[in-house]
């Protein structure tokens, strides 16, 4: 399923995508989990070339594969009119991108990953209105393909509606009563979660 975990800021949500993927331990019980891809708030690149970049996720994927990824994250036209497209070196933390270009390479690479399990941490934080509905509708777009011939699921954190109105389920995690609402696409009380998130 595509799972979001909302609520307000310091509810808790990237420390649980983080439990998740296994950057933190469990101080009591255990997590049980997925090997996962992730895309943190915090992203890293390296000093390397785009392709070098991308195929950290696969290092077998072919040129194909990675305008694939590319296109899914809404980056293909950047990387096409740069001289060496595939082959254009970045410099440390993606020095030659801009901030936003760069986190949108971090999510090809995510994308381009082949685990079932993809954590999801506002991924279009920083993107203007239109870039951000394209790049969701082509992650959209991915994961229904996925799931018709492998299992697949996202679980993403979001305070947005343009991304949340995608999932199939909303958590709403509220730290202060130590309680969370629970509901599923096509329900007044999903209507009703995604209204409680920032328009855009």
């Amino acid at each position: 399923e595509w799972l979001v975990l909302a609520g307000p800021s310091g509810a808790g949500k990237s420390s649980l995508l983080a439990l998740i993927a296994g950057e933190l331990q469990a101080r009591i019980g255990r997590v049980a989990r997925l090997p996962c891809a992730s895309l943190p708030q915090r992203t890293e690149l390296f000093q390397d070339s785009i392709a070098g970049n991308l195929r950290l996720a696969d290092p077998t994927a072919s040129d194909d594969a990675l305008w694939q990824a590319l296109r899914t994250a809404g980056l293909a036209g950047v990387v096409a009119a740069l001289p060496q497209q595939l082959a254009t070196p970045l410099g440390s933390q993606g020095a030659g991108l801009s901030g936003g270009e760069s986190r949108r390479l971090v999510l090809a690479r995510v994308l381009l990953h082949p685990a079932a399990l993809t954590l999801l941490d506002e991924p279009t934080e920083g993107l203007d209105q239109g870039t951000a509905n394209q790049v969701m509708q082509a992650i959209a777009d991915r994961h229904g393909a996925r799931r018709a011939h492998m299992p697949s699921a996202i679980v993403m954190a979001s305070h947005l509606q343009r991304e949340a109105r995608h999932a199939g389920r909303i958590v709403w995690i509220d730290p202060a009563h130590a309680t969370w609402q629970d509901a599923r696409k096509d329900t007044p009380e999903f209507d009703a979660l995604i209204a409680r998130l920032r328009p855009g």
